[in-house]
């Protein structure tokens, strides 16, 4: 079990200090992006898609250009048609469709372009960000839409951050910042400018770079990116004691990084460089041997990493912490997955159905707790879980039924008895297994019923019954096979091992007809076995067929 994605909340100090710069609101992950900072913008717009203030068109379209910058198009494009779900009418996601159009359907492509355009014609910002698509596309009608934004309106200050962000690349940097400027005189709110400006000129005149940062942080003093931005340039300027006074006022904002260091341990962590984050707190935890958040983290990196020994060290001491701190959700599933990939199991029951008791509507916890007791081996409690989270899922899926039907099956056949039982015994533990199987396979029918050219449906259906029947004497399972094959037979690369398991069934359902037939031919059972050696000459069937009478 692995919990993809985690909270960032999970990485909160106890009493309400946070140790975190990203802002509860996603609005800072675009300030980020805008300021050319995308690495931390995704981050900050990841861990905050499912805020209740997040407007998710808008927050999809940038991760949406993220992607896009990233050369990932097919994410790019998974999140602008997320974001057009999200809102229809919100018109950048269409833009976002059309840029990854532009160069293998341009004329769709500026299909899209148009219908947005219509819907508002006079919004500089729609032709600002058409611009954009067709120039990251290196497309000449660039220039055409950017004109057209200036004509929507000519002092609005993102046009000219573009035009800067075109200057930048083509190396002319002094002629960029002229256009930042402009920027600024045309919204002095507009912080990406001054960050650019800033960023182009430090290396050239760190003063000047400054003190354009000093002056966005008088016309933002709460913002936590215009803070962090001007103490990490006296920090690069060697003005430290400035440097001091500047990361204290913005670890008093409460969107702050505890620590510099601490903090990008964090972001190598979400980033998903669990290694360089590692070895980040492995270095400050000798010092901080007691820091809640270096322990946590020290926790979450080693199971990451699959270091299970070594997550399990740390899980005891950071889940034992003295105090009594608000542990979150999260810690008891990384905890519960540790303990299990240390074949701790039944330990870490209880640690799941506490984060069930924190979090009744996370309800994702009860697949986690069916794992749990599937890896301690209590299947009918595993498939009891399951069935919880099924029933308090609106979107259950064909996924769910198959995986619940296949628990069930695995809590049946855990009951087969011994090969040297009685018959009692043998009926004894059928009665048991019956409702078991009878469960599997109504959850089966639904798959194959749903989905009939999924062989898996008619697979699992068929050894369901074939439980129901383990002497093969009433051939149960043989219409679900025969239902099997229907699917296979057609497919151009069938599963092998299905067909013959499917083969091998219906040839002993013959061969004990014909047996009992008392007539000593088995044509129809060396037809069916005989089709196993198609597949696999080799196969054991063999031995049973050169054993029939001819």
């Amino acid at each position: 079990m692995r919990t993809k994605s985690m909270l960032l909340a999970s990485f909160l100090f106890v009493g309400g200090v946070v140790s975190s710069a990203f802002a509860e609101s996603y609005t800072d992950g675009i300030e980020y992006f805008k300021s050319g900072q995308p690495d931390r913008a995704k981050i900050i717009l990841d861990k905050t898609l499912n805020d209740p203030s997040t407007k998710k068109a808008e927050a999809y379209f940038y991760l949406g250009e993220i992607y896009s910058g990233m050369n990932k198009l097919d994410s790019a494009g998974m999140y602008y048609d997320m974001g057009l779900q999200a809102d229809p009418l919100y018109p950048y996601n269409s833009i976002g469709k059309g840029k990854l159009m532009l160069k293998n359907n341009k004329k769709e492509a500026e299909a899209l372009f148009k219908a947005v355009i219509k819907s508002d014609k006079k919004n500089p910002e729609i032709y600002l960000a058409i611009s954009k698509a067709d120039h990251e596309n290196v497309m000449p009608e660039y220039q055409k839409y950017l004109d057209k934004a200036l004509d929507a309106d000519k002092e609005y200050a993102p046009i000219y951050v573009f035009e800067g962000d075109i200057l930048v690349k083509d190396k002319k940097y002094g002629e960029a910042c002229g256009f930042y400027e402009m920027a600024q005189n045309f919204d002095e709110n507009c912080l990406e400018a001054y960050v650019k400006y800033s960023n182009i000129y430090f290396p050239i005149n760190a003063s000047l770079a400054i003190a354009k940062l000093e002056d966005l942080l008088k016309l933002k003093p709460n913002s936590a990116i215009a803070q962090r931005e001007l103490a990490e340039a006296y920090f690069k300027d060697s003005k430290y004691n400035q440097a001091v006074e500047a990361y204290a006022r913005y670890m008093a904002n409460p969107n702050h990084f505890e620590s510099d260091q601490s903090r990008y341990a964090a972001l190598l962590f979400f980033d998903k460089k669990y290694q360089e984050s590692l070895d980040l707190v492995d270095k400050m935890i000798v010092k901080n041997p007691n820091d809640f958040i270096l322990k946590r983290l020290a926790m979450y990196d080693n199971y990451e990493l699959k270091n299970y020994d070594k997550a399990l060290t740390a899980a005891e001491t950071f889940m034992n912490t003295p105090g009594n701190p608000q542990f979150n959700t999260q810690d008891y599933i990384i905890y519960a997955n540790i303990l299990i990939e240390n074949k701790l199991a039944d330990k870490a029951i209880p640690v799941l159905e506490k984060a069930i008791s924190l979090d009744q509507e996370k309800i994702e916890l009860y697949k986690e707790l069916s794992e749990a007791y599937r890896a301690a081996g209590d299947m009918l409690k595993s498939a009891d879980a399951y069935n919880e989270y099924m029933k308090r899922n609106q979107d259950v899926s064909l996924t769910d039924y198959f995986f619940l039907g296949t628990i069930y099956y695995r809590a049946a056949s855990a009951e087969a008895p011994a090969a040297e039982a009685t018959p009692e015994e043998k009926a004894a533990k059928l009665a048991i297994q019956k409702p078991i199987y009878q469960k599997a396979d109504s959850l089966f029918a639904i798959v194959a019923e749903r989905a009939p050219e999924d062989y898996r449906g008619h697979l699992w259906r068929a050894r369901a019954n074939s439980g129901l029947d383990p002497e093969t004497t009433e051939g149960l399972a043989k219409p679900y096979y025969e239902a099997l094959l229907t699917v296979l037979e057609k497919a151009q690369n069938p599963n092998k091992a299905a067909l013959l398991e499917a083969y091998k069934y219906i040839g002993f359902y013959n061969y004990q007809k014909e047996y009992a037939a008392g007539k000593n031919v088995y044509p129809e059972t060396r037809k069916w076995w005989s089709k196993m050696l198609t597949i696999d000459p080799n196969n054991e069937i063999k031995a049973l067929l050169d054993q029939l009478p001819q």
